[in-house]
């Protein structure tokens, strides 16, 4: 099943919502909250006009997410840790350089509020 998965500031916990508009890169409906969940063949989405309107007004609102297909488990491994934070940079990036994701293969959102990519340059 292909969702699209962000951090719900509110709550603690991951956001699983339904793909929508005709590439399915737009948040639809949310379907589930989940303490942790594995997505393979992730797309980083970021809507930069959201972003901006965080940036100036200092509000929350979603406008970063990652779509993926839902597997049972990451690949085995040690994944990298990424994040997004809209005002240090406009894109995820690598928590360990600030270097911009570029690509991952899996993407394991855990328990303890980390996304982690495996197989991520």
């Amino acid at each position: 099943m292909t969702a699209i998965i962000y951090k719900n500031l509110n709550r603690g916990d991951w956001s699983v919502a339904a793909p929508a508009g005709r590439d399915g890169l737009n948040r639809g409906k949310v379907i589930d909250h989940a303490d942790s969940v594995t997505i393979s063949a992730p797309v980083f989405v970021v809507k930069e006009s959201g972003r901006l309107r965080v940036v100036s007004r200092h509000c929350r609102e979603v406008h970063a997410w990652i779509v993926g297909t839902i597997v049972d488990a990451p690949p085995p491994g040690i994944g990298r840790e990424i994040t997004f934070n809209p005002y240090r940079a406009p894109t995820f990036h690598f928590r360990d350089t600030g270097a911009p994701v570029a690509a991952a293969t899996h993407i394991e959102f855990t328990g303890d509020g980390r996304a982690m990519a495996y197989g991520a340059s």
